[in-house]
């Protein structure tokens, strides 16, 4: 049996990137795919200031906490459910390059779009804008409104489809 390539799905605990994990995951459960959740975070962001001194803030606290955000995540949003297979990693780095370096053995990368908009894209910079211009697969990033499990929009919400760059 020949095995088929994972959805890599970036998350990092907002309503976005559930979102974005609910698509991925009926999408890996209609292609028969492996599902690789992934949140990256980086340490050395805990490193500076005076919020050092506190003991909560150290890297293998927070490194404890981000994994426990993770973990209830991909619990919540497909835990209980028969489908694909679930790998779930907490890597230490810049997001968008750790995505896009994960990209390379991916099928799709799939990442939630938080709806903020092209002004603010431009100005801050947004991961998903990165990935898509480094990312080695195909990238789907799925606006607010998609109900992934009837392959529509939530009522009341803007009908937009994911975009697939």
């Amino acid at each position: 049996m020949v095995a088929r390539r994972p959805l890599v799905v970036g998350v990092d605990g907002s309503p976005a990137s559930a979102r974005a994990l609910r698509w991925a995951w009926g999408e890996a459960r209609r292609r028969g795919a492996p599902v690789h959740v992934l949140m990256v975070w980086h340490s050395h962001a805990v490193l500076a200031g005076p919020l050092l001194m506190h003991p909560e803030l150290a890297p293998h606290h927070v490194r404890e906490q981000r994994w426990r955000e993770l973990t209830d995540l991909v619990r919540d949003c497909v835990g209980g459910e028969s489908g694909p297979e679930v790998h779930v990693e907490l890597v230490d780095g810049d997001a968008a390059e750790v995505l896009a370096d994960r990209s390379a053995d991916a099928a799709l990368l799939v990442l939630g779009d938080r709806g903020s908009g092209r002004v603010a894209d431009a100005v801050l910079g947004s991961t998903a804008l990165r990935c898509i211009h480094r990312a080695r697969c195909p990238v789907v990033v799925v606006p607010p409104g998609v109900r992934p499990d009837q392959g529509g929009v939530e009522p009341g919400a803007a009908s937009r489809d994911p975009v697939l760059g």
